[in-house]
This record gives C-alpha cells, structure tokens and sequence, in this order.
C-alpha cells in the first residue's frame, strides 16, 4: 500500500480512538436576588433545567438554567446569598 495512503488510515484510526473531551460551562444568573434554592454538586441536568432560584414579589423565580445537557461539577452560591445578575451559579461538565 502507498506510503500516504497508509498513514491516512492510521491518522483516522487515532482520531476513532480519541474520546471527545468534555468542556466545563460556566452558568451565570439572568436575575438579582437572594438565591432561595440551588442545585447539588454531581447532579445530573438537562438543558434548561433550574439549577438556581432567588426570591422575588411572587415568590422564588428561576436565576439561573442549564446551557447543556450535563454533570453539575461546581456550585458557587449558597441558599440565602445574595447574587447579582452574571454572577456565576455553578459550572457544568457537559457531555
């Protein structure tokens, strides 16, 4: 077999063989507000998921949902913290 040809198979051999890395995304608040609830780290989420609550005039209200399908690595808010909108929430391991 021709040289070129044989490392095309073994360069897309490697590329099978590789898993995809998972990325870590960062959710932030869309709302301000005292968080009323959160989210439990290595909980598994889907995309649009509540991770975080804050008390409003109606009553808790989510602050911040899930961008991806993922594992909740990192949770950065405690309930009764007081956070402001763009405040990062938690980090997810998506899949």
């Amino acid at each position: 077999m021709e040289t070129w040809k044989k490392a095309g198979l073994i360069a897309a051999a490697a590329m099978m063989a590789v898993p995809a890395a998972a990325a870590e995304i960062s959710q932030n608040a869309v709302l301000s507000g005292t968080v009323t609830s959160v989210v439990d780290i290595n909980t598994p989420v889907k995309e649009g998921q509540v991770l975080a609550t804050v008390d409003s005039l109606v009553g808790p209200v989510p602050a911040a949902r899930a961008d991806a399908d993922g594992i909740v690595k990192k949770v950065l808010v405690v309930k009764g913290q007081q956070i402001t909108k763009q405040d990062t929430v938690a980090v997810i391991e998506s899949n």
